[in-house]
């Protein structure tokens, strides 16, 4: 490769780092090319990029981005898988893959400012999805002050049969 796209293909990929929250690192040595296409075309449906690059020019384009953390890791044949959205949809398809294909290894990752390790990664595959989790946490939210109410209607109805308790025994007396 010319070093003019090289370069390009540093600041290109500089530019992608940048803009990431989270990022996986795999090893895809003795994947077939169908096998590779196949895994690019499922992490495409989830927001997902799958991308082999060499770990030189992957030194030089993670410099100042958050996949600098993972700089140890850039040895052998790798590839990055770029999230978008939702890293569990992403950690599901390679997990999915994993099974299929013992030739993926996953290497690590980082989501946000933490690095993980593949069984974190994999752990991430078995969380439910970020749309479950807002509606659970949702009804949660809904349901403590329905909660609040009927806790508080039940000891005001208490003191309102106490009162008339206490009324009906002094009209007897």
């Amino acid at each position: 490769m010319e070093r003019s796209k090289k370069e390009k293909v540093v600041e290109e990929l500089g530019t992608k780092l940048k803009a990431l929250n989270y990022m996986f690192l795999t090893d895809y040595s003795g994947m077939s090319v169908a096998q590779i296409t196949k895994l690019r075309r499922e992490l495409r449906s989830v927001d997902t990029e799958f991308t082999v690059i060499k770990n030189s020019l992957m030194k030089i384009a993670s410099n100042g981005t958050k996949a600098e953390t993972l700089k140890d890791k850039y040895d052998g044949p790798n590839a990055i898988v770029c999230i978008y959205k939702d890293p569990i949809n992403a950690a599901r398809v390679i997990a999915g893959f994993l099974k299929d294909i013992p030739n993926l290894k996953l290497k690590a990752g980082f989501i946000g400012d933490r690095v993980i390790t593949p069984e974190e990664i994999l752990r991430l595959a078995t969380l439910p999805s970020r749309e479950v989790l807002i509606g659970r946490f949702l009804g949660l939210l809904k349901g403590q002050p329905q909660r609040l109410v009927h806790v508080l209607s039940g000891n005001l109805s208490k003191l309102v049969f106490v009162l008339n308790a206490i009324k009906a025994q002094k009209e007897q007396a």
